[in-house]
């Protein structure tokens, strides 16, 4: 009798191990996966919610700044648009007193709604002149501009001539009508 009841709860110790393995692996995991997948959904929603609310927030002076960034966009036409761009580059020469050396244009027509109007600027200047230069680029709000690149050199051992290779991009917007925000 002893040999019996000693094999009766061995047989219903390793059926309770049986059943709570199987409860752990079919039962316990997945809830305990879903849980932790739901709370990484919550999280995510919850960020794009207070993104949402930041965006709201922020929407008058969002719509002034894309305002202005139309009012400066180049126009439909390729020539008026590169006339624009060399009026923007010569008065950036002009204001920061530089010599200009080289100017290669060149478009990039995307299909993205968008066109790159690309030049690649070479000019020779002091430090303090090629810095203001570098400040009109960025400050002008008269023109859709992108400094991309920027790339000084010297061959004067006190740095007095500095040369500078520069690539800006200028935007033209295709259809600003279409994407208004």
């Amino acid at each position: 009798m002893n040999n019996e009841r000693r094999q009766l709860l061995l047989k219903v110790a390793a059926a309770t191990m049986v059943g709570i393995f199987l409860l752990d692996r079919f039962v316990l995991e997945p809830i305990l996966q879903g849980w932790s997948e739901q709370t990484t959904r919550i999280a995510a929603l919850r960020e794009k919610v207070q993104r949402g609310r930041q965006l709201c927030e922020r929407e008058s002076s969002l719509r002034e700044r894309w305002a202005r960034m139309l009012g400066a966009n180049l126009p439909d036409e390729v020539s008026a648009a590169e006339n624009v761009a060399y009026k923007a580059v010569g008065r950036w020469v002009r204001d920061s007193q530089i010599s200009l050396t080289s100017l290669t244009p060149q478009w990039q027509n995307r299909e993205e709604g968008y066109d790159l109007y690309e030049c690649r600027v070479a000019a020779t200047g002091s430090q303090p002149s090629l810095g203001r230069f570098l400040y009109e680029i960025e400050s002008d709000q008269s023109a859709p501009v992108s400094l991309e690149e920027c790339e000084f050199t010297t061959r004067d051992p006190r740095g007095s001539m500095i040369n500078l290779t520069a690539r800006l991009t200028f935007l033209r917007l295709k259809d600003p009508k279409k994407s208004t925000p």
